[in-house]
């Protein structure tokens, strides 16, 4: 007599579908007492099989393996049941052959001392693996068609909750979190640090993670649209969602305008440690290699008191002394002095090319608004032919991608001119103003900042 661990397997879909671990329980059961075989041990699984990384399978190894001498097959109804892998069953198969176990599919039995019959194991194998791929396919390729007709067919983002339309198709309304989200956007607006944010939501009740955070501000989900990610041949679309947006269009490229600046400034090198006394470290060149010059701390000869120098590590033929450097510079900003006839001057300057400028941007926000417009009445007469029956699927679908990805650049082309045309008036103010008191604005900064304005006066290469 032969001792057998039967094993039943459903995954939850298959629950769903009327599938039965008491059905097979019963076949293996009367199997066993068929052919003379003794049942020690059954274990039950509901998860699915794609790999072998399942709790009632590990339990199964780990107590093969303390049994090894009392276990000679490990029973299945079929071979789905037993795993939707081939590569990972084969290795299986391998790893229970050593520990003296063989596997066999009560529906599908394979006669294993024939070699022949291991092409018939892989077929076997093979096929449920086929069809998990198979139904992965449809699956992505439904998914996908709805991000295209502007339905989220995913678990909800925060700030919103999965509900079903007036033609039960799904869809996402904002909930309570809605909030908190436009909060988030609005500090991110103001430049708001993210680990403020979050200790502001803190305080609220609500804790988000940092990573969490980041996401939520690059998902244009909240602005209305959904993202078709690029996939072969088709490019990425934004395409209008059948859900209200949470915060506006306007907002969300603010912000997206914001974290671009962010990630900019975090590329300039910076120097791990920053020195009161080198301002002009890394921003002075050598005058005879061209090479940027750094700075150091010296220790004098008697061993009391340190010196600050400017130098070059890369020809070693520059070094200048710190504080004769830094003295030259403030001497240098205290000569700019901005006189009343010069205010007048600067403002009427900038006038006449900011007028220039905006008779341009807005002859520019006007072609693009009226593009905007003509491929809106395009993409409504497409989706007329279809539903009149006059095109078929396949051009609609390659037309509409072709006139989605129009429509997405349009849209973010006037959303940025718009947010630009207000910064740009807003910041050059701001900046007149610090232009005034440079001097003072020099002194009180930091590091960091003392080397911004340096660079926004001096963009060419300074030399001493």
């Amino acid at each position: 007599m032969k001792n057998a661990v039967i094993m039943s397997r459903v995954s939850s879909e298959e629950q769903a579908k009327g599938y039965s671990l008491d059905v097979q329980l019963d076949q293996l059961t009367n199997h066993c007492k068929k052919n003379n075989i003794y049942v020690v041990k059954h274990f039950k699984e509901d998860h699915s099989a794609k790999d072998f990384n399942r709790p009632e399978f590990q339990k199964f190894l780990v107590y093969a393996k303390n049994n090894k001498q009392n276990i000679d097959l490990l029973l299945v109804t079929s071979w789905d049941r037993f795993s939707r892998n081939i590569t990972d069953s084969l290795v299986m198969l391998r790893k229970l052959e050593k520990l003296g176990i063989q596997v066999q599919a009560i529906e599908q039995p394979i006669d294993m001392s024939i070699p022949e019959n291991k092409a018939m194991l892989a077929l076997f194998l093979a096929i449920p693996e086929i069809d998990n791929d198979r139904r992965s396919i449809k699956i992505k390729g439904g998914m996908r068609g709805a991000l295209k007709a502007g339905r989220w067919c995913r678990s909800a983002p925060i700030g919103y909750r999965n509900t079903r339309d007036h033609e039960n198709k799904p869809i996402i309304v904002p909930n309570e979190k809605a909030e908190y989200i436009q909060f988030i956007y609005r500090e991110m607006a103001k430049n708001t640090n993210q680990t403020t944010i979050r200790e502001k939501l803190k305080i609220k009740g609500i804790n988000i993670p940092k990573n969490t955070i980041c996401n939520i501000l690059k998902n244009s989900v909240y602005m209305g649209k959904i993202k078709v990610p690029e996939l072969g041949n088709e490019k990425e679309l934004l395409i209008e969602g059948k859900h209200k947006g949470i915060i506006s269009e306007k907002l969300f490229y603010k912000v997206q305008r914001v974290l671009d600046m962010n990630k900019r400034q975090r590329n300039i090198t910076h120097y791990k440690t920053q020195r009161e006394e080198l301002p002009l470290r890394g921003l002075l060149y050598c005058s005879k290699c061209n090479c940027k010059m750094t700075g150091s701390p010296s220790k004098s000869s008697t061993g009391g008191k340190y010196y600050h120098y400017y130098h070059c590590n890369h020809c070693h033929n520059e070094r200048h002394p710190a504080d004769k450097v830094n003295t030259t510079l403030d001497e240098i900003l205290n000569d700019f002095k901005f006189t009343k006839p010069t205010k007048t001057l600067y403002n009427e300057f900038v006038k006449s090319i900011l007028n220039a400028v905006e008779k341009d941007d807005k002859k520019d926000l006007n072609k693009s608004k009226s593009e905007l417009k003509k491929i809106k009445e395009r993409i409504s007469k497409l989706q007329d032919l279809l539903v009149d029956g006059k095109i078929e699927y396949e051009n609609y679908e390659n037309t509409m991608i072709r006139y989605s990805e129009i429509k997405q650049k349009l849209e973010l082309k006037i959303g940025e001119s718009d947010i630009k045309d207000v910064e740009f008036k807003n910041w050059l103010k701001m900046g007149f103003n610090e232009l005034t008191i440079i001097k003072k604005l020099y002194d009180k900064s930091t590091v960091g900042q003392k080397q911004e304005i340096i660079s926004s006066i001096f963009p060419d290469k300074l030399r001493i």
